[in-house]
């Protein structure tokens, strides 16, 4: 295992006059860890790698949307129950991939991880697309699930440790945008494909990303709680440079892990940090955060887009393409909330974003009462869907991005693993209720009293991340732990004057 002295550290960091680092016995020069390229530049290739892999995780989602509606296209009908289950089964194996997500972060590392995922994602891609049988499909359904799971914490955990402040809040927010261009992709290509075609052509995405992640350094984070220290100052310098700011950063990074036992148990882990408000107090607001995300209904809309549209339009005529202008429009909320992210920030975006979904589903559930009671004669798709569309829109903009934003900020290292995993476990058990709830409240409540429930569930969350969302927007993991820690943001004064300058 790379360890080094302190005075070793020293001279594996210290600056010449360049930007540049010094030769010395310890260490090669930066110059050969290092490329022409700009972080920047660096850090967004290395993500675009996970972002294939959250293309992957948008497909799964959307997949069942085309899926269903082929096989029942055919002589086989299913039942109401067959139909949830195939649309919710990829949900049920998220919990699973949840719950060796964390371990295998921190076991293997984070990039590590990452590539035996994306074998995983591949295989069940190609059981479903080459699948004959209805329970062959839902084996490969379960594997992808599984894998989305399992994508779940690790894909901002990573991003998060590798991307610089000043970008992390874009690179954290495009993962949320190949996940809605994931599910655009798998309803292009059912509208105009086979399914098992269509399922192929996914498989290409996590393929993708193996290949980028190859060549990608492991987190330098993940090096340091290792204590491999002068893997972790190569890693770092080519993610994401040698200014001051930067070099402080790794310095306090590597002095804090360095301190810490190199493997624990999550139990023992949990056991020590459960008191430490670094670590419960971001727990309990990403495990509300990411409920109040499945209970706005988002994922309901994913999964049974063309039911839902057919609804809303009156007829099944033109149903595929208000499904991909739906797709469309999410993806273009996600591209406004990354351009938003740089200037407004986490907690101002989530409380609007949370405020206008809420009214578009109160507003869409009594327009659609109004007509079931003939006070309206007839639909209005122009109406219906121009509701639909708004709450499409501002769901995406915060309620739908953030949590997996900033499941990959607020924790502090040593407690990352354990404490997204934990969290987006939460989220995986709370999708699994609405995807497989969802055919008998629509039958059971009818589409008012369903989008009633959805609308009134994300007000009362809204109003929770009010009082107890922070702001993160330009600080580095080390200042969001401290303000943690000590409820004081000038403890992270010094932090925050070098990372702004």
């Amino acid at each position: 295992m790379d360890r080094a002295t302190a005075p070793e550290l020293e001279k594996i960091i210290v600056n010449d006059n360049d930007g540049g680092t010094k030769e010395t016995p310890k260490h090669k020069a930066y110059s050969e860890v290092s490329s022409s390229n700009t972080p920047f530049w660096r850090q967004a290739f290395i993500a675009s790698g996970s972002f294939m892999l959250s293309f992957s995780a948008g497909a799964t989602a959307g997949i069942s949307a085309i899926l269903i509606p082929q096989l029942q296209s055919g002589h086989n009908k299913y039942s109401t129950e067959m139909v949830s289950w195939l649309a919710a089964i990829a949900s049920l194996a998220l919990v699973f991939g949840n719950m060796i997500s964390g371990y295998l972060m921190e076991k293997l590392g984070r990039r590590s991880s990452q590539i035996l995922l994306s074998v995983f994602y591949i295989a069940g891609w190609t059981i479903i697309g080459f699948a004959g049988h209805i329970n062959l499909i839902l084996l490969g359904r379960f594997i992808t699930g599984f894998c989305q799971g399992w994508l779940g914490p690790l894909g901002p955990v990573f991003v998060g440790e590798i991307s610089s402040p000043a970008y992390r809040g874009l690179f954290l927010a495009g993962l949320s945008l190949s996940i809605a261009s994931g599910v655009f992709m798998s309803h292009l290509f059912g509208t105009y494909l086979h399914w098992s075609h269509a399922s192929l052509l996914c498989g290409a995405f996590p393929l993708l990303g193996c290949i980028i992640l190859y060549f990608a350094p492991e987190s330098p984070a993940w090096l340091a709680s290792k204590n491999q220290i002068e893997r972790c100052v190569k890693s770092f310098q080519w993610y994401r440079g040698n200014n001051p700011a930067m070099k402080l950063e790794l310095e306090k990074m590597i002095a804090d892990q360095t301190k810490k036992k190199e493997e624990k148990s999550k139990i023992k882990t949990l056991t020590e940090n459960i008191k430490k408000p670094e670590f419960w107090k971001p727990l309990c607001i990403m495990i509300v955060f990411f409920i109040v995300t499945q209970l706005s209904g988002i994922n309901v809309i994913c999964a049974y887009t063309t039911d839902i549209m057919e609804v809303l339009i009156g007829t099944d005529k033109n149903k595929y393409a208000a499904m991909l202008a739906t797709d469309i429009l999410r993806v273009i909320a996600l591209i406004t909330a990354c351009i938003a992210l740089r200037k407004v920030g986490r907690r101002p975006l989530a409380i609007f974003s949370g405020v206008f979904t809420t009214v578009a589903l109160i507003c869409l559930a009594i327009y659609l009462y109004l007509v079931k009671l003939r006070v309206i004669r007839h639909i209005s798709p122009f109406v219906s869907l121009g509701l639909m569309a708004i709450y499409v829109f501002v769901s995406n903009l915060g309620i739908s991005l953030l949590p997996w934003n900033m499941v990959g900020e607020l924790f502090a290292t040593e407690t990352k693993g354990l404490g997204s995993g934990i969290s987006v476990m939460m989220t995986s058990v709370s999708y699994f209720a609405t995807i497989k709830t969802a055919p008998a409240m629509f039958q059971g409540l009818g589409h008012h009293g369903t989008y009633l429930f959805y609308g009134t569930s994300t007000l009362l969350g809204t109003i929770f991340l009010y009082f107890y969302l922070p702001e993160t927007r330009n600080k580095t993991l080390l200042q969001i732990a401290e303000e943690f820690r000590y409820n004081d943001k000038s403890k992270s004064k010094e932090l925050s004057n070098l990372t702004t300058a």
